[in-house]
């Protein structure tokens, strides 16, 4: 049976989850040859918000995410998916 992850190792893993979620969502968008104002008219996620989370500023809720990813045409599994170690 596998064994959790003690506090430790999930505190870890959510930080670097946390630092890469800015340039991952940077990376996307950019891929996609989109400005942020062009993210929010396809998916609803205001401008400020999406500068924000880029900038590091702010963690999104899952709401957010797939909100995001769709805009981006991604699943949530692909969007998170080049975060990975």
């Amino acid at each position: 049976m596998p064994t959790a992850p003690d506090n430790h190792d999930a505190h870890d893993y959510a930080e670097r989850i946390r630092e890469r979620l800015p340039r991952r969502l940077q990376e996307l968008r950019e891929g996609m040859k989109l400005s942020m104002y062009a993210l929010w008219l396809k998916c609803g996620v205001s401008r400020d918000t999406i500068s924000r989370i880029e900038g590091g500023e702010t963690i999104p809720g899952v709401h957010v995410l797939a909100r995001l990813a769709w805009g981006l045409g991604v699943t949530l599994e692909k969007f998170f998916g080049g975060m990975e170690d």
